[in-house]
Parts: structure tokens; sequence; C-alpha cells
């Protein structure tokens, strides 16, 4: 099938509309604003779930410190302590020490992923 010469003469004359001066500038900026936005949103994500968990754990600690450790605190005024005692002081002080790793940890892997993602 041959072309039309009417349309091929009209699709010739025809000019591409170009983009109009400066669309480029302002679509970059308008994605590094969305970018920038979104990084700040991540950021106080972050730090309000930070917070939260931390105001939880302190909650917790001073349940416990008050309801359940008060009658072993109030019974030692020396520093002997029963092997109950220390074995619920020790298994508190594991469980804080591994949530200190685990957040030691996560930070580690998201600031790699943030620097493996900067590369590409």
């Amino acid at each position: 099938m041959k072309p039309d010469k009417a349309i091929t003469k009209a699709l010739t004359r025809q000019e591409n509309p170009g983009l109009p001066p400066g669309f480029e500038s302002r679509m970059m900026a308008q994605i590094y604003r969305a970018e920038a936005k979104r990084k700040r949103q991540t950021f106080l994500l972050n730090i309000g779930l930070l917070s939260l968990t931390s105001l939880g754990l302190i909650g917790l600690a001073a349940y416990l410190l008050r309801d359940y450790l008060s009658e072993i605190a109030l019974r030692m005024p020396s520093l002997h302590l029963s092997s109950e005692a220390a074995s619920q002081y020790g298994f508190g002080f594991y469980i804080a020490f591994l949530i200190l790793v685990l957040i030691v940890t996560d930070h580690c892997i998201r600031h790699f992923i943030q620097k493996k993602r900067a590369k590409h």
C-alpha cells in the first residue's frame, strides 16, 4: 500500500512542537523538591518512631521498677542479691544489650544501603 502523497506532504510540513524554554530545569527542580520532601518525611517518621519506642521502653522500665522490683529493693539495704533477683537483673541487662545491638546493626545496614543507592 502506497502512502498518500497529501498526507506525506502535510506531515513533512508540520513542525514538531518543541518543549517550552526552561521546561527541563523546572521539571528537575520539581523532582528535587519532591525528593527532599520525601527524605524529610522519612526522617521525621523515623524520629517519631524512635521517640515512641524509647518512651515505651522507659515506661516499661518504670512500671517494672515500681511493681516488681520495689519489693526486692526494699528487702536489700546492702548489695547482696539473691540468685532470683540477680537472674532477673541479668536477664534485663541481656535484653537491653540485645536491643542495643539490634539498633546499631539496623543503623549500619541502613547506612550501607543508602550509600549503595547513592552510587547508582
